[in-house]
């Protein structure tokens, strides 16, 4: 990412809250979800040869733009912003949960470490806001996803995070590494539920598992459909309705309401009839909703989140979801499937 992206400028809090300013109900908290940030290299350079102390320099070195996101959250965690932070004191109030980034595909050793160096650098106080882990599958193609299925640590990390009561964040791209990723995510849910103590990890998958938008009918989409009746049989998979702006491309991404459901409602409705209202769960992928958001992405700043709350509450509203449905949707499967304490 360069300097001069969209994505590399300064989102903080009060940024949010200025976007958010124009819901009728203002949110009452968020959960802040890692950004991708940059890594030098794929892996680590570490040495069998190496002590203690050594690897945790390495690491330390390696994932520095990871730790530094630690530490900026630490000080919304603990009000204690820089004047560049785009917060305030009252940030912590707003601040609900931490979904973070960690290298599962490490050895258990190497795994660790980097966890107490991640520990170290958000405080005792920020770790407790620790709900959950992230980590992306989506850009490295098909023999990616299976590289990581085939991984024994990256499942036994897995695995580990969620005996702690972790819950694990993790999406692919069907839209531009075909859809055979989401057929393959099936297996990595099933060596996780075989691997001991992994019965119970909660897994969220992210932005419906971005299928092509581009097209009124993606040819992919009866493969799409029925891997995610498949990952909605198991009762520990969460989906968050997110992140659809971005899959319109090369088409311009719609300008209403209206038309982005008349694209987004058949997804949208095979979600709910598999996954239920319990299971599906509100979230904006913001600032990233800004990029191919149909407000613009240098005008409409303030008002891509609010599309999106439109595009959803629009179409719950039209599928005649009872109130109750709706609440766990907004907000209730968020807090349930992050282990979110205090509403």
């Amino acid at each position: 990412m360069t300097s001069g992206h969209k994505l590399a400028q300064r989102h903080g809090v009060s940024d949010y809250k200025v976007t958010t300013s124009s819901n009728p109900v203002q949110p009452t908290g968020f959960v802040y979800v890692e950004t991708d940030r940059y890594l030098p290299s794929p892996s680590p350079d570490l040495s069998p040869s190496d002590d203690d102390g050594k690897v945790m320099q390495k690491l330390g070195a390696w994932a520095k733009e990871p730790l530094n996101e630690l530490s900026y959250l630490r000080r919304i965690a603990e009000g204690k912003p820089f004047d560049e932070d785009g917060h305030d004191e009252f940030a912590p109030t707003l601040l609900s949960g931490l979904v973070i980034w960690a290298p599962f595909y490490l050895p258990d050793a190497h795994f660790k470490a980097y966890i107490q160096i991640a520990q170290s650098v958000l405080g005792k106080h920020s770790w407790k806001k620790v709900v959950g882990y992230r980590y992306l599958l989506q850009g490295k193609g098909v023999d990616g996803v299976k590289e990581a299925v085939s991984n024994e640590n990256f499942v036994a990390n897995i695995v580990a995070v969620g005996g702690q009561g972790k819950a694990f964040d993790f999406g692919v791209d069907s839209h531009r590494d075909g859809v055979e990723v989401v057929e393959v995510l099936s297996a990595l849910v099933e060596k996780i539920r075989k691997t001991e103590g992994g019965g119970g990890v909660k897994l969220v998958l992210n932005h419906f598992c971005k299928p092509d938008l581009s097209t009124p009918e993606w040819p992919s989409y009866s493969r799409w459909s029925a891997a995610m009746s498949g990952l909605s049989n198991d009762p520990h998979v969460y989906m968050k309705l997110s992140g659809a702006f971005n899959e319109f491309a090369p088409s311009p991404t719609p300008s209403s309401v209206q038309e982005l459901l008349t694209t987004l409602t058949p997804y949208f409705n095979h979600l709910y009839d598999t996954f239920g209202a319990k299971r599906l769960m509100f979230a904006s992928d913001w600032p990233v909703c800004n990029v191919g958001g149909p407000q613009g992405e240098k005008d409409g700043e303030e008002r891509n989140w609010s599309v999106w709350r439109s595009v959803v509450k629009a179409w719950m509203d039209g599928k005649g979801l009872e109130d109750e449905e709706k609440e766990w949707i907004w907000w209730k499967t968020g807090v349930e499937a992050y282990g979110i304490e205090g509403f």
